[in-house]
């Protein structure tokens, strides 16, 4: 009777306890299942294509009005034309990157997550040349995977986005522990588990001393 008093108490505690474990496991998965989808496109694509480059030509081109005020740097100038022109998912143009053409016209790229906006300044010509360069869905799911709050500044979308993908990253890691607890609390002396998890932690610790 002792025995099965015990027993009872010790289920009694499981019972609580991991069916509560396992549904946030379950909920945090369905929670960030999106996420986790374009992890998994964004490392195939790193490991298939390292290669990948960035496209180079602009899928469309078009001219605004444009007459450049005297007597201004750089980097009033860009400032000037980020403010007029809106153009989406942008950030002001910071000093390091300001560029000129061999022709001695200003250039400038507008990083967005969908590729660039390259703007040229054709101040002969009082008028800008907007050139949009797209990045492939790859290069898009790319991106998206590695944006954080810090990486969106002050847009408003990519910044819900970025919480949004931090709170994945962290969901990921309670899911870890979470599986790990819950094979532990079920079936710790299944063979396969033990050989997984010995293989995986004995690979991981290979790569980490061959390349650091």
């Amino acid at each position: 009777m002792a025995r099965n008093a015990h027993r009872s108490g010790h289920g009694s505690a499981l019972g609580v306890e991991r069916p509560l474990i396992k549904r946030l496991h379950i909920f945090l998965g369905l929670l960030t299942f999106t996420h986790f989808i374009v992890y998994g496109i964004a490392g195939l694509t790193a490991s298939a294509r390292p290669g990948l480059e960035r496209p180079k030509q602009a899928r469309s081109t078009r001219y605004v009005v444009f007459s450049a005020p005297e007597n201004q740097t750089d980097k009033q100038v860009a400032d000037l034309i980020y403010n007029q022109l809106k153009l989406p998912f942008t950030r002001p143009m910071p000093d390091w990157y300001l560029r000129r053409t061999p022709e001695n016209d200003l250039l400038l790229d507008f990083w967005n997550i969908n590729g660039i906006f390259r703007v040229t300044v054709l101040e002969k010509e009082q008028r800008l040349r907007i050139d949009e360069i797209r990045n492939s869905a790859w290069l898009f799911l790319e991106d998206m995977h590695a944006t954080t709050r810090g990486d969106a500044g002050n847009l408003a979308l990519l910044r819900l986005w970025g919480y949004y993908n931090e709170f994945a990253m962290w969901s990921l890691i309670a899911m870890a522990l979470s599986g790990g607890y819950l094979w532990l609390s079920s079936r710790p002396r299944l063979r396969w588990a033990q050989a997984c998890l010995v293989a995986s932690s004995a690979l991981s610790a290979l790569i980490y001393m061959l390349v650091r």
